[in-house]
């Protein structure tokens, strides 16, 4: 400690500070270096008391918060009330789609519904127009064959060609199809377990 610093009682760096005798004990511990003397004769630098009123400043939070607990309380049942709402409201969506459905006649054996967004519309029809164009395609061909082969042996095994060879085609197409639909499907149903509205040991 240098001894051309101003110093301090105890009781005087209290008063100094503005803060209890009991506060200005418990920091001289942590500035050892900027105390000296034993029992009643110990006296605190000027260092001291910057380095206290600069620690008491950082570790000031001020308080600008007025709300009551009553006021929480009436902000956490708003914000649930909201939260409520927007399920019931989410909840009429669906129950609304799903009413337009399930009174329509159809063969749930054979026949499927499906929802589509504009997007994967236009992917659906685009490849159940080029399986259109193969099957159109195959008829013209066949047509054609008919015509220009003579012999059955020949037509037979043309035709086997043929037959086989459109079939990939179209099976190839169809199982695009069948890929877009299930995973329109597995979108949907995650969509629905994430709002809640259905579970979670739907089918995805």
């Amino acid at each position: 400690m240098d001894g051309n610093q101003k110093t301090y009682t105890l009781k005087e760096a209290a008063q100094e500070l503005n803060v209890s005798y009991r506060a200005v004990r418990y920091y001289k511990d942590f500035y050892k270096e900027e105390v000296s003397g034993e029992g009643r004769s110990i006296r605190v630098t000027q260092r001291f008391i910057d380095l206290v009123a600069k620690n008491r400043k950082a570790n000031t939070v001020k308080v600008t918060d007025s709300k009551t607990k009553a006021q929480y309380k009436a902000e956490l049942e708003e914000l649930k009330a909201k939260y409520s709402k927007a399920l019931r409201e989410q909840k009429e969506i669906y129950d609304t789609k799903y009413s337009q459905f399930k009174d329509l006649d159809y063969d749930e054996e054979t026949e499927r519904i499906e929802v589509f967004t504009n997007e994967d519309y236009e992917r659906f029809e685009q490849a159940l127009q080029e399986w259109k164009q193969q099957k159109v395609k195959l008829e013209e061909q066949e047509k054609t064959f008919k015509v220009q082969i003579a012999s059955k042996e020949e037509l037979l095994q043309h035709y086997q060609e043929q037959a086989n060879y459109q079939k990939k085609q179209a099976d190839r197409i169809l199982d695009q199809m069948d890929k877009l639909i299930d995973a329109i499907k597995r979108r949907d149903t995650i969509e629905a377990v994430e709002k809640k509205v259905i579970g979670k040991k739907a089918d995805l």
